[in-house]
C-alpha cells in the first residue's frame, strides 16, 4: 500500500474522530443551561443523543481495532513542523501521551474505590435480605410443621377415643347379651318341669339334671 492510501486513511479516521468530537461538544454544551437557553434538555432527546454519539463511537472503535489496526501498528504519525507555541505544545503531548493525567488517575481510582464500595455495600444487603428471607421461611415452615403434627395428634386421639369407645360398645353389648342369654335360660329351666328323681339327685349332688 503506498503512502497516498495510507494518508486517505489517516484523514479519514481523523474526520471521523473531529465529528465525533465535535458531536460530544454539542451534546455537553446542550446540557449546560445558558443566559440564552436557560431550559435543559429533555431526557428522552438526550437519551436519543446519546445513542447517535454510541453508534458513532462503536464505528470509529471498529475501524481503529480491526479495519485499520494493521497501518495503525505499521505507522508513526508526528507533526511535520515544531509547535512554535505553549499551546500547541501542551496539545502534543497529551496526544503522544500513554498514560492518563494524574489528577485523572486519581479521579479514576477514587470512582472505582466508591464502585467498589457500592458493590461491598449491596452486597451486605443482599446477604442480609437472603437471612431474613431464609428465617421467615424456616418460621412459616417450623409453624406448618406444628400445625400438621397437632392435626395429626388430633387425628391419633380422635381415633384411638373411637376404638375405645367401640371396644367399650362391644363389652356392654356382650354383657347384655349374656345376661339376656342367663334370663332366658333361667325362664326355660323354671318353666320346665322337672321330675322328682331330679329334685332329690340335684339336693343331694348339686348337679343339674
Amino acid at each position: 500500500m503506498d503512502d497516498h492510501s495510507n494518508i486517505a486513511e489517516l484523514e479519514m479516521l481523523r474526520r471521523q474522530l473531529q465529528q465525533l468530537h465535535e458531536s460530544f461538544s454539542a451534546v455537553i454544551d446542550e446540557t449546560r443551561p445558558t443566559p440564552d437557553n436557560p431550559v435543559l434538555i429533555s431526557w428522552p432527546d438526550l437519551l436519543s443523543k446519546f445513542n447517535v454519539l454510541a453508534a458513532k463511537y462503536a464505528v470509529l472503535n471498529q475501524a481503529v481495532n480491526k479495519k485499520h489496526a494493521g497501518l495503525l501498528r505499521e505507522m508513526a504519525v508526528a507533526p511535520k513542523t515544531r509547535p512554535s507555541g505553549i499551546h500547541e505544545q501542551n496539545i502534543l503531548s497529551v496526544l503522544l501521551r500513554t498514560k492518563l493525567a494524574p489528577e485523572i488517575e486519581q479521579e479514576e481510582e477514587l470512582i472505582w474505590a466508591d464502585i467498589e464500595a457500592e458493590m461491598q455495600h449491596d452486597k451486605k444487603l443482599d446477604w442480609s435480605a437472603r437471612a431474613d428471607m431464609h428465617e421467615s421461611l424456616a418460621i412459616t415452615a417450623m409453624n406448618s410443621f406444628l400445625y400438621l403434627q397437632k392435626k395429626h395428634a388430633e387425628t391419633v386421639d380422635s381415633l384411638l377415643q373411637g376404638m375405645l369407645d367401640a371396644e367399650s360398645h362391644h363389652q356392654r353389648s356382650a354383657a347384655l347379651e349374656a345376661e339376656r342369654d342367663g334370663e332366658a335360660e333361667l325362664r326355660t329351666a323354671a318353666e320346665k318341669p322337672v321330675a322328682l328323681e331330679d329334685v332329690l339327685a340335684f339336693m343331694s349332688t348339686g348337679a343339674r339334671p
